[in-house]
């Protein structure tokens, strides 16, 4: 099991956190995942961006537009339609 440092944590929730920022602005208004709970969005949303950083990446834009990105693939659908 790997150990991580306690700045590496900090450095690590520090990307989530601006990357959450980032993408919950688009995520909250977005109207193909208005159907969904604000704390399902959320919950998903901060763990495809902590998977996508755990699998490498370290660009916020990136971080977040792939969160979006699967998030609408796996909430997107409306049930109603």
């Amino acid at each position: 099991m790997e150990q991580t440092s306690p700045e590496r944590r900090q450095a690590s929730d520090s990307l989530v956190s601006t990357a959450f920022d980032k993408s919950w602005r688009f995520v909250e208004t977005d109207p193909l995942l208005e159907h969904n709970t604000k704390e399902l969005l959320r919950s998903r949303l901060r763990a495809y961006l902590e998977l996508s950083l755990r699998n490498g990446e370290q660009d916020i834009l990136h971080l977040a537009n792939s969160a979006i990105w699967k998030l609408r693939i796996e909430l997107g659908q409306r049930s109603d339609l």
